[in-house]
C-alpha cells in the first residue's frame, strides 16, 4: 500500500511507524500507520497511538489463530483507552457508551489454503459490532487492499478522492 510493491522477505516487526499525506478538496488528511508485532515492547507508543488515531486498521493472518485472538485484544485496548480519555476530559469516572471507532478487521494472506480462523467466526463477530467492518486480503497478490482503505474512509466519513 505505501510502497506499491510487496516485499518477499520477511523481516520481523518490532513496531515501524509509517506516515503518508495527502491532499483532498484543499485539506490535507495525514495517515499514520503503526505496524506493530504481537509482543507490545513500547506500550507508551501504543497508547498514544490509541488516543490520538482516529481510525484503525486491524490485521491478522488467516493462518494463525494467535493474531487473530491479538486483534481481538487490540480491538479492546483501543477502545478502552479512547474510552477512558473520554471519561477522564469530562471529568467523570462512569462508564459512558462506546465511542465511534472506525475500524476495519483485514485478514490478510487469503489467497493461502490453510486456516487456522473459520471465516463464520470473523463475519460473526464484525457483524456484532458498530462501525467496523470486515475484509479478506492478500498483500501478496494486492487483493482487495485498495477495498480496505476504502472501507475504512466510507465508515470514517472521508472524501472518496
Amino acid at each position: 500500500f505505501l510502497n506499491n510493491k510487496f516485499d518477499d522477505t520477511y523481516t520481523p516487526t518490532i513496531e515501524d511507524f509509517h506516515r503518508k499525506l495527502y491532499r483532498i478538496r484543499g485539506d490535507v488528511y495525514q495517515l499514520d500507520i503503526l505496524d506493530t508485532s504481537g509482543n507490545h515492547p513500547f506500550p507508551a507508543m501504543r497508547r498514544l497511538s490509541f488516543l490520538t488515531g482516529d481510525l484503525f486498521v486491524l490485521v491478522f493472518s488467516w493462518d494463525s489463530r494467535d493474531s487473530w485472538n491479538e486483534v481481538l485484544r487490540l480491538r479492546e485496548q483501543i477502545l478502552e483507552t479512547k474510552q477512558s480519555a473520554s471519561a477522564n476530559t469530562t471529568g467523570s469516572r462512569k462508564k459512558r457508551a462506546a465511542a465511534r471507532v472506525p475500524m476495519v478487521i483485514a485478514g490478510n494472506k487469503c489467497d493461502r489454503e490453510q486456516r487456522g480462523v473459520a471465516l463464520e467466526e470473523v463475519q460473526k463477530f464484525v457483524s456484532s459490532l458498530s462501525c467496523c467492518a470486515y475484509v479478506e486480503t492478500s498483500a501478496k497478490k494486492d487483493n482487495n487492499v485498495d477495498k480496505l482503505f476504502y472501507e475504512l474512509f466510507v465508515l470514517a466519513n472521508l472524501p472518496m478522492e
